[in-house]
């Protein structure tokens, strides 16, 4: 048995250099898949384990300067990669947002595209911070499965994208992503002041990440479907499609139970 497991262990390490792109070779974090295993793991342990028993007996901690400060680096963080990779796009009179295939050259293109999807596993990587704030203010209710599935996962699959298909068709990923993750934060940052009509504001994220979904599935689902020959991996269509149907459907049973099924009992009452 444990021979089989460590022979397994050494092909996914062998697969994972073997078939790589071998620019991000030396990038913090990329070379092996250890250090973004060991970080998720870790992630998983603290929210889940050891964190809801550290403070199972102490008093919540006061951090709202510290999430304030986040939220903005956040809001900022990820507005400005959506703004350049809006930016670098419309520099380019060839890229089809429908099948692009990645520009694995060291052509400028090629190279914008790995700094901008090593840049976005960073971004993935700095989002588990916001669960641990969770599990330090007592707020163990938001850390729900919804939340750390998409958070990890999120980790993981960038991780894979940088070093397999960096750039190319999962391109709209990222720009929807830190589309809603901007507005997200900004929304944060406003509700940590009590500000009024930050309900206004929670029920048409939900409604933009929705969309998000609808429309990555439909990105990903058709080449995934129907084939499209652009020279990108078929793996990732599916990948992408199958996550985008998954998380949407999860989304959309949220949005119901705290938008659609409360509306109307609120109605029955009055």
């Amino acid at each position: 048995m444990a021979f089989v497991l460590l022979r397994s262990v050494d092909e996914f390490q062998r697969f994972l250099v073997d078939y790589r792109d071998k620019r991000s070779s030396n990038f913090p974090l990329i070379g092996s898949p250890w250090p973004v295993l060991t970080i998720v793991a870790v992630y998983l342990y603290i929210v889940l384990k050891a964190g809801p028993k550290y403070m199972e007996q102490r008093k919540a901690f006061n951090l709202k300067n510290i999430i304030r400060a986040y939220n903005v680096v956040q809001v900022f963080a990820n507005g400005a990669f959506f703004i350049k990779i809006i930016f670098l796009l419309s520099q380019r009179s060839n890229f089809s947002f429908s099948c692009q295939p990645v520009d694995y050259s060291e052509s400028k293109e090629g190279l914008e595209e790995l700094y901008l999807s090593y840049a976005y596993f960073i971004l993935k990587v700095l989002d588990l911070i916001d669960t641990v704030f969770f599990v330090l203010r007592k707020k163990q209710s938001h850390v729900s499965f919804l939340h750390v599935y998409h958070h990890s996962m999120m980790v993981v699959v960038s991780y894979l994208a940088v070093i397999f298909v960096p750039g190319g068709h999962v391109v709209m990923l990222g720009i929807w992503n830190t589309l809603v993750h901007a507005v997200m934060y900004f929304y944060y940052y406003l509700s940590s002041y009590g500000r009024q009509n930050t309900e206004w504001w929670k029920k048409h994220l939900t409604r933009l990440q929705l969309l998000q979904f609808i429309h990555l599935g439909i990105h990903f689902g058709i080449p995934a479907l129907f084939g499209a020959e652009c020279n990108f991996p078929r793996f990732w269509h599916w990948l992408g499609f199958l996550q985008a149907i998954f998380v949407l459907t999860m989304f959309l049973d949220f949005y119901i139970k705290s938008y659609v099924t409360k509306a109307r009992k609120c109605t029955k009452k009055t």
